[in-house]
C-alpha cells in the first residue's frame, strides 16, 4: 500500500470526529516494518502525524467545553516537536486518549462528537 491509500482511512476518520493514537500507530507499525523497535516506531508514527498534518489534520485535545476539540498551537515542527517529547516522557507509544486526538478541524464539530475509540 501507498502512503496515500493508507492515510486516506485516518483522513476519513479524522473529518468525522476523532481519532485515537492507537489507530495512527497501526499504519506507523506497517510503515516502520514488522519488529520495529520503540525509536523506529516513534519516527514512523511522527512521519504519519506529520502527513496527516500536511493533508489538514491536527493533534490536539478533548475538552468538555465548546470548541469540544482544541488544536495544538505552533508550527508543524512545534507540533511534531511536542509529540515527540511527550512519547518520550511516555517510554511507551502511546494508546488512544494518551497524549492527543487527530482531528479535521475544517470539518464541523457538532455538540455530538463522539471520538473513535479503536
Amino acid at each position: 500500500m501507498s502512503d496515500e491509500e493508507d492515510l486516506e482511512p485516518l483522513l476519513r476518520y479524522a473529518r468525522e470526529g476523532c481519532v485515537g493514537l492507537s489507530v495512527v500507530v497501526v499504519v506507523a507499525e506497517m510503515k516502520a516494518g514488522r519488529g520495529a523497535h520503540f525509536t523506529e516506531l516513534t519516527t514512523a508514527l511522527l512521519s504519519v502525524v506529520g502527513m496527516l498534518i500536511d493533508r489538514g489534520a491536527v493533534p490536539g485535545d478533548l475538552v468538555d467545553d465548546e470548541p469540544c476539540f482544541v488544536a495544538w498551537p505552533g508550527s508543524k515542527s512545534e507540533i511534531l516537536g511536542r509529540l515527540a517529547c511527550e512519547i518520550k516522557a511516555m517510554g511507551e507509544i502511546p494508546a488512544t486518549g494518551e497524549v492527543c486526538w487527530i482531528h479535521d478541524p475544517a470539518t464541523t464539530l457538532g455538540q455530538g462528537l463522539t471520538p473513535r475509540r479503536r
